[in-house]
């Protein structure tokens, strides 16, 4: 208990000395910030000219692909589902008629006379 309690104490004695770094970090970090932006804009302008129609391409590309991808993935998921329903059904259906073969006798009747 007690090292949780000095945990504590500690933790928030650093908290208060990282308030006055974080406002000074600010204060310096903002201008630089400011200055790095205008001086990368003629670089963006000329990535967002040159760059966005290719980006545009990529992107119709990539959302091409994934909804192909999602209706193969959605049929799929789908034929998955009706094998269960179908296994669920028909196995124990196909079991119980042969059991009923069996148990009353019944011929197969549905050959083909020679």
């Amino acid at each position: 208990m007690f090292s949780l309690l000095r945990v504590l104490f500690f933790g928030a004695l650093a908290l208060m000395a990282l308030i006055p770094i974080g406002i000074v970090l600010a204060v310096v970090g903002l201008p630089v910030a400011a200055v790095l932006g205008l001086l990368a804009l003629p670089v963006l302008l000329v990535l967002f000219l040159i760059g966005l129609p290719f980006l545009i391409i990529f992107a119709a590309g990539v959302a091409l692909i994934g909804a192909t991808f999602g209706m193969v993935m959605a049929f799929l998921s789908l034929g998955v589902v009706v094998l269960k329903i179908a296994f669920i059904v028909l196995v124990p259906l196909l079991i119980l008629g042969w059991a009923a073969r069996r148990v009353f006798g019944a011929r197969n009747e549905l050959r083909l006379p020679r």
